[in-house]
């Protein structure tokens, strides 16, 4: 999961930002991994905080997602989860 430039810690330093990110791009409808990565790489690189490898980030960001409940997948496809 990690390439050796950072820690547990670090990383999920990373994904904490990366997360409104994603829900940001789920919000206005975009529903793919790869749609989520170019978004998030996109506003990292705006951002400055264009450290880590986007892909493992936005990965490690939507599975804590899902565990939360936050968004669901459905055949490879996320989008945010119905408040009950």
């Amino acid at each position: 999961m990690f390439d050796g430039h950072g820690t547990m810690l670090h990383m999920a330093a990373h994904i904490s930002h990366v997360s409104p990110l994603i829900l940001e791009q789920l919000a206005i409808g975009e529903r793919r991994v790869l749609s989520l990565i170019v978004s998030v790489t996109k506003a990292m690189n705006r951002d400055g905080g264009g450290k880590g490898n986007p892909s493992v980030l936005v990965r490690s960001a939507l599975r804590a997602l899902i565990q939360a409940r936050t968004i669901v997948e459905v055949d490879g496809m996320y989008s945010l989860a119905e408040v009950k």
